[in-house]
């Protein structure tokens, strides 16, 4: 029994591991979405940007339903953490197109 408990123990840290560097991997792109939107807005290459937003969009519309749930809580874990930008976190998913499960 013991041993059971050390295994679901290493499990769990592996996946807390895990949703740590989703997280990170999602404060990136939120990085590279804000810094397209705005040069869609101001830039010379607003073209090239709002491209670069679209397949983003559609590389993440590939995404399972399983796929696009955690993504959405990694969404959420970080706008909690940023409560400044929360509103506008939250509401990335539907900026680009992709449905909330």
């Amino acid at each position: 029994m013991r041993g059971g408990s050390i295994a679901s123990s290493s499990l769990a840290s592996e996946e807390v591991e895990v949703v740590l560097q989703g997280d990170e991997v999602v404060r990136a792109l939120l990085a590279a979405v804000a810094t397209l939107e705005d040069l869609v807005k101001v830039g010379r290459d607003s073209q090239m940007a709002l491209s670069a937003l679209e397949e983003i969009a559609f590389e993440l519309g590939k995404m399972d339903s399983t796929e696009s749930r955690r993504f959405v809580e990694a969404l959420e874990r970080v706008a909690a953490a940023e409560p400044d930008r929360a509103a506008w976190i939250q509401d990335v998913p539907s900026a680009l197109g992709i449905e909330r499960i």
